[in-house]
C-alpha cells in the first residue's frame, strides 16, 4: 500500500502572500510554479533566523526604477534616503521606549523614569540627523551611521531594564546570539527580511543596491535599509511581549557550540506571532492599512521617489 496522504490545513492561492519554509520541510516544483503565477514567494529561514534562499515571482516595471536607483547612489538622493531610514528607525526606537515607560508608570515607576531618561538623551541625536547635508551617501555615512549606533546602544541599554534577568541580555549582538533575546531577535528579524524582501521586488527595486548599509556580495542591501524601519514595532514588541509575559521561557532555548538556539516551540510562537502581526492594521497619516502593506506602500514610495514622481521620501514611525 502507498502512503497515505492527510491534509493539515487548506488555503485557498488568493490568500497567499508569502511561504515560509523553517526548519525541515519540502515543495514541489508543481507548488513552486503554482505560487509564482499568483505572485507568491518562498522564503527559507534557518533555525538561526538567517534567510538562506528565496524563490521569487518574475520581476516587472524594473528598468526606469532601476536605472533611478543606481544613478542616485551617485547623487544627494543616496544621502536623503539613508537620513530618512535612520529618522525611522531612531524615532521608532524613540516612541518604544515611550509606550514602555507609560505602561510601567504605575506598575514599576523606577523603570518608567529611566526608560523616560533613556529617550530624552535620544532627542538630541534625532535632531542632529536632519541637519547633516543632502550629499552622496559614501560622504555622510561615517557619521550618520555613528549617530545611529549612539541612539541604538541607548535603546538596548534602555531594554536591559525591561527584559527578565534570567534571559541574560546584557547587550544587541546581531549574528551569532549568545542569548535567548538575541536568538529570538535575529529570528524575527529574518522573517521581516523575507517580508521587506518581497515589497523591494513587487515595487521594481534592486534588492541589492542599497544606500544606508554599504554594498557586499550577497547582501540584500536595500533591503536591510528598508528594515530599520519597522524592526521595533514589529518585532522587538514581539519578543518583549512573549518574554515579559512568560509565553516562552529560558527552557526553549540551548547552547550548542557557543550559539543559543531556539527549540522548536520557541520557534512556532515566534514566527507564529509576527507573521500575526503583519496582517494586524495599524494607520499612516489618516489611512489605515495592515503592516504588510504598508511595508510595501513605503518601498513604493522609495520607487516613485526615485523616478521623480515625488519631491520627498517620509519614513514610517509612530508618533509619540
Amino acid at each position: 500500500m502507498g502512503k497515505s496522504r492527510k491534509t493539515l490545513h487548506y488555503v485557498p492561492i488568493d490568500n497567499l502572500r508569502q511561504v515560509i519554509i523553517s526548519g525541515k520541510g519540502s515543495i514541489t516544483v508543481d507548488a513552486i510554479n503554482l505560487l509564482a503565477k499568483n505572485q507568491v514567494d518562498v522564503v527559507i529561514i534557518d533555525n538561526l533566523g538567517e534567510v538562506t534562499a528565496k524563490i521569487v515571482p518574475l520581476e516587472f516595471r524594473t528598468v526606469k526604477t532601476r536605472r533611478e536607483q543606481y544613478y542616485a547612489y551617485l547623487d544627494y538622493r543616496s544621502g536623503y534616503l539613508a537620513k530618512k531610514f535612520i529618522e525611522g528607525k531612531a524615532r521608532n526606537q524613540y516612541a518604544l521606549l515611550g509606550t514602555l515607560a507609560k505602561v510601567r508608570k504605575d506598575t514599576k515607576p523606577d523603570v518608567a523614569e529611566k526608560l523616560i531618561l533613556a529617550r530624552d538623551k535620544m532627542r538630541p541625536l534625532l535632531d542632529s540627523i536632519s541637519l547633516l547635508p543632502d550629499a552622496p551617501v559614501d560622504k555622510i555615512r561615517n557619521t550618520l551611521m555613528g549617530t545611529e549606533g549612539m541612539i541604538s546602544d541607548i535603546y538596548w541599554k534602555a531594554l536591559t531594564r525591561i527584559f527578565p534577568e534570567e534571559f541574560g541580555f546584557r547587550e544587541r549582538s546581531g549574528r551569532g546570539a549568545p542569548d535567548p533575546i538575541n536568538a529570538m531577535l535575529n529570528y524575527g528579524y529574518g522573517v521581516l527580511e523575507g517580508e521587506v524582501h518581497r515589497a523591494v521586488h513587487m515595487a521594481g527595486l534592486d534588492p541589492y543596491a542599497g544606500y544606508l548599509h554599504a554594498d557586499r556580495p550577497g547582501s540584500s542591501t536595500l533591503v536591510y535599509d528598508l528594515m530599520e524601519e519597522f524592526r521595533q514595532q514589529i518585532v522587538d514588541k514581539t519578543v518583549i511581549a512573549l518574554v515579559t509575559k512568560g509565553v516562552i521561557n529560558t527552557a526553549d532555548f540551548s547552547i550548542e557550540g557557543g550559539l543559543c538556539r531556539l527549540s522548536d516551540n520557541a520557534r512556532r510562537v515566534l514566527l507564529k506571532d509576527i507573521l500575526e502581526k503583519l496582517e494586524e492594521y495599524t494607520t499612516k497619516g489618516d489611512e489605515r492599512l495592515r503592516w504588510c502593506d504598508l511595508i510595501l506602500s513605503q518601498a513604493r514610495a522609495i520607487a516613485k521617489y526615485l523616478r521623480g514622481e515625488s519631491a520627498s521620501y517620509e519614513p514610517y514611525y509612530l508618533r509619540w
